[in-house]
């Protein structure tokens, strides 16, 4: 064969094989953005968006986790994933299908991917940080016959809700609003209040309506409003009442209605001590309790209630009986040793104060919280802003995201606090207060691929 022949066909294998090892390559890289695109976005996005080409292109020149940062930037994980975290939050068993979209499932997605800010052309950068401290409700924009009306979550049609962009649709409004209950010849009148900022507890007090499955509705239904502090801990750090009990509490901070006389108060029968989780727990007075207790109510026919004046009637912290509570206000066991009552108890006071360090810091809650923040302040809002800087926040998050979309991963607590830190905005190197840094780096890692 004359050498030129040879030359020739050297020249067109070559170009087979590379052709064919393209091909490959390019298979393998759209395989690969195509789990990666249904795991963070429910399957939500089409191939043909540019968005997926970009993944594609992205993962054949080896940036994976620069890929999954384009799903999690995308729109359809705000609809998906986005929406799921933020609807599971409304409630201690993160159960989604329990929860429909309102106003504090669109705040949480808002502090997920950000928002329109309440002045035209302002933006509102995401953060997961002021989750529980944000004094702002945030609303969908509903554009009708040319005409743009921020509208509460709730109210939107299914057609409108379905084709709401949750990246662009956003907008925030400013403060929080609840009813103030008056009481004139038997009739009840509610009529709507603004939340003073220093009891703002950013998603967790926000409610427009009755039965609207909302945080709030879950903690401040009848009983005594322990739900609505026990279940920010809980939902906030994945820690369980158990895991910050204290037999080393004193029943001054446990509240008054709880029974001193029961033979499990201070020393447990077969069971953790009554005092060690009302005293020393989540459900102290000082662990937050004081901030909520008094001030919220929640009812089927008016729902969220804020009560700038309690009274000993409406007092939740005297128990959930409203006839007994004057009875619990006076608690004395000598004078009368069958009350249901705490008499050492400091009662939760006018000054919602609270103070983690107290037990915490001994038994160590504290260091396992990551807490970085003030120890102590009062009110609800700056409970829920130190709450925001502790380290647990943004590593239960991570737990959380793993378990949606890498749940077979092999994720060791170092790879668990790597993640959590790159979105810390509180480290000494800031990270990026964004959740979707964390999803990046959950689908991106090796053991997901």
């Amino acid at each position: 064969m004359p050498r030129w022949h040879l030359f020739s066909a050297t020249i067109i294998l070559t170009a087979i094989f590379s052709s064919s090892n393209a091909l490959a390559i390019d298979a393998a890289s759209t395989t690969k953005a195509l789990r990666l695109s249904n795991t963070i976005t429910g399957g939500l996005m089409p191939t043909s968006d540019p968005i997926f080409a970009q993944m594609v292109a992205k993962i054949a020149a080896g940036d994976t986790a620069g890929a999954a940062s384009l799903a999690a930037n995308s729109a359809y994980f705000a609809k998906y994933l986005g929406r799921r975290l933020a609807l599971q939050m409304q409630n201690p068993a993160l159960d989604a299908s329990a929860s429909i979209d309102s106003d504090p499932t669109t705040f949480i997605v808002a502090h997920f991917v950000g928002s329109a800010g309440s002045t035209a052309g302002t933006t509102v950068k995401p953060s997961i940080s002021t989750i529980w401290s944000d004094n702002s409700t945030y609303l969908v924009n509903i554009n009708v016959g040319g005409v743009v009306t921020p509208t509460h979550t709730a109210s939107l049609t299914a057609a409108q809700l379905a084709a709401v962009n949750w990246t662009t649709d956003l907008v925030q409004t400013p403060g929080q609003t609840a009813k103030a209950l008056t009481t004139v010849a038997g009739k009840i009148t509610a009529t709507p209040i603004a939340i003073p900022a220093a009891s703002v507890g950013g998603y967790l007090t926000l409610s427009d309506r009755p039965n609207d499955t909302s945080y709030a509705q879950y903690g401040a239904t009848a009983g005594t409003n322990l739900r609505m502090i026990e279940g920010m801990w809980e939902i906030s750090t994945g820690l369980q009442l158990i895991d910050t009990a204290s037999t080393s509490a004193s029943p001054t901070v446990a509240p008054r209605f709880i029974p001193e006389y029961n033979s499990n108060f201070f020393v447990g029968q077969g069971q953790t001590a009554c005092l060690a989780c009302h005293g020393g727990g989540f459900s102290s007075i000082n662990h937050g309790y004081a901030t909520v207790a008094d001030i919220f109510d929640y009812t089927s026919a008016n729902g969220l209630a804020y009560i700038g004046a309690p009274t000993t009637a409406t007092m939740k912290s005297l128990g959930s009986d409203a006839t007994k509570r004057t009875a619990n206000s006076n608690c004395n066991l000598v004078t009368n040793p069958t009350a249901v009552c705490n008499p050492d108890s400091s009662g939760v006071g006018t000054a919602q104060a609270w103070d983690v360090n107290t037990t915490w810091a001994q038994t160590g809650v504290l260091t396992k919280m990551g807490w970085s923040g003030s120890t102590s302040g009062n009110g609800l809002n700056s409970l829920g802003a130190n709450l925001g800087k502790a380290a647990v926040v943004f590593q239960y998050l991570t737990e959380r995201v793993i378990g949606e979309i890498c749940p077979m991963g092999m994720f060791t607590q170092n790879d668990v606090n790597t993640i959590a830190a790159a979105a810390n905005p509180f480290n000494t190197t800031p990270g990026t207060d964004d959740v979707r840094t964390i999803v990046a780096l959950v689908a991106a890692n090796s053991t997901c691929q």
